[in-house]
């Protein structure tokens, strides 16, 4: 960790000591700045331990260190929380009040276009939204319940794929299972994965602080 940037935390590489941002992947200062070079972001995805392990059976798990113990938190963290600490809000290069500072967005940032999608507003269980961002048909794939959420390009093979969900369980129009990976289940394109559209689960004032030209999704 290499101090606050806009209210949130930023990181510094130990071969040259530049400082980057996990919001854009982009270099805020040091001697890679203005070079280019950016972070490549990859899709996070919020699972329960057993529902990772049924889909992923031979995933392999960090070992525990004893000797770094205290280095790791203790007790639950809870995302959302009200209220922002002076230190944080001092950073900030952007303040928007069109949602409270806390408000859980999913945060999509396609080909220079940026929209939030309120997952307070997106109701229970798994959640399909059909959007179009940066020239792309997109789909938001969401569990609000479980504040996950990610947004991928509903085209496979040039073909635009149309999703719902029916019994819990996300289908395409032929009725092909997909789940919330964007991974296909069944039907003709059986193992493939819907290309990611960079996005993330964030708290409103940091997405609008670093997207201020940030749309809100039906509004």
């Amino acid at each position: 960790m290499a101090g606050l940037y806009n209210g949130l935390f930023v990181m510094r590489d130990r071969q040259t000591g530049s400082v980057w941002t996990h919001y854009d992947g982009s270099i805020l200062q040091g001697p890679l700045a203005g070079q280019g070079v950016k972070l490549e972001i990859l899709p996070a995805y919020h699972t329960t331990w057993g529902d990772w392990r049924t889909a992923n059976p031979d995933t392999l798990v960090l070992d525990w260190y004893p000797e770094f113990k205290d280095n790791y938190r203790q007790g639950r963290f809870e995302i959302g929380r009200a209220g922002l600490r002076p230190e944080f809000q001092r950073t900030l290069l952007n303040w928007d009040d069109r949602l409270p500072e806390n408000e859980l967005v999913l945060g999509v940032n396609h080909y220079g276009e940026q929209r939030a999608y309120v997952l307070g507003e997106l109701g229970g269980g798994p959640v399909i939204i059909a959007d179009e961002l940066g020239g792309d048909q997109i789909a938001i794939f969401a569990d609000p319940g479980e504040l996950y959420a990610l947004a991928f390009v509903a085209v496979r093979e040039g073909e635009v794929l149309i999703f719902s969900v029916q019994d819990g369980v996300i289908i395409d129009q032929t009725g092909a299972e997909w789940d919330m990976q964007g991974r296909a289940l069944t039907g003709p394109y059986s193992g493939a994965v819907l290309p990611f559209a960079t996005s993330f689960v964030s708290e409103w004032y940091g997405w609008s602080a670093y997207f201020p030209e940030t749309t809100i999704y039906g509004r």
